[in-house]
């Protein structure tokens, strides 16, 4: 199976005489996307759609447990909440793994200063890695990485590949 970045496969891809389905990136990669333009436009009913229910998230700490449907749904809802700016910055697909890299961007006011017009800027919060398994549509697994290169060893790519 290829794999792409913002371009991938199209299609699924069936092999002749065969029963079984062999799932492109792009698929994988288009339902990250519809997931993402949701998120962004506050419609976390479309987010919980692409959720499967027996979804498992995995932190990047090993010795904690998996988080659950209910757990990534609290969480997804206090992110949204957060109003930070969030950028997909990468979109690498294999297969039904998709590898995201964002963004995090807010504002925040300083706390010690109480004048009502003081400055404000936009900073980066934080960059998150991670790779997300999707299955017939819908997201199964995530696990969080560290940065970029563990999570392209994990999903078998090297970053000169890029």
């Amino acid at each position: 199976m290829t794999w792409s970045r913002a371009r991938p496969l199209s299609g699924v891809l069936e092999r002749p005489g065969s029963t079984l389905r062999l799932v492109s990136s792009r698929e994988s990669v288009d339902t990250i996307l519809h997931g993402y333009r949701a998120f962004i436009a506050g419609d976390l009913g479309t987010v919980a759609e692409l959720l499967d229910p027996d979804i498992e998230w995995f932190g990047v700490a090993p010795e904690q447990p998996p988080a659950d449907l209910e757990e990534v749904q609290t969480m997804l809802t206090a992110r949204h909440a957060d109003g930070y700016r969030i950028e997909l910055e990468r979109c690498i697909g294999k297969g039904e793994d998709v590898l995201v890299a964002f963004r995090a961007a807010g504002v925040e006011k300083d706390r010690d200063d109480d004048r009502p017009l003081q400055s404000r800027r936009t900073f980066t919060i934080g960059r998150y890695w991670a790779i997300v398994t999707v299955h017939d549509g819908r997201v199964v697994r995530v696990h969080d990485y560290p940065g970029l290169t563990p999570g392209l060893e994990a999903l078998g790519l090297d970053e000169s590949a890029l």
